[in-house]
């Protein structure tokens, strides 16, 4: 099992074309960013059932989610996966950290105080949904 890889040869094995991405997020280059094992220290902070955090440096995963990448398991998933937290480090070099933890935090917070439940919140986080609307662009072939 290799600990990391680059973005793009993720997308490649996915069959999506890195360049593609490039009108929704103009600040990302694939090539340029790192998809690493998160080590278990930083993945004990993760809620349950999180596969992946993005950070202004890169994508951090589960094990688990890198040997899916390592042995070509499941690649339209695979492919979703890096197209959401690749949105994410668009977002962070949008917004720059302040403003992105900012937002982040806010709707998260603004939603369990308003009663909903720990998913319900995340799911309504605005970044969240920005993510998982680029996401859902590849799925349905607006991305290729």
């Amino acid at each position: 099992m290799y600990d990391s890889a680059p973005a793009d040869d993720i997308l490649r094995a996915s069959g999506i074309d890195p360049n593609s991405l490039r009108e929704i997020m103009p600040r990302v280059d694939p090539a340029q960013v790192k998809v690493r094992v998160a080590g278990p220290w930083f993945r004990r902070f993760w809620a349950k059932g999180i596969a992946a955090i993005a950070l202004p440096n890169g994508v951090f995963v589960q094990p688990a989610v890198m040997e899916r990448f390592r042995v070509g398991a499941e690649p339209e998933r695979s492919g979703r996966l890096i197209v959401h937290e690749l949105m994410h480090i668009e977002q962070w070099r949008r917004l720059g950290p302040i403003r992105h933890i900012s937002q982040y935090l806010g709707d998260y917070l603004r939603n369990r105080f308003q009663g909903f439940g720990h998913w319900e919140s995340y799911r309504a986080i605005r970044l969240e949904e920005e993510a998982r609307d680029a996401a859902a662009a590849v799925e349905i072939g607006l991305i290729r």
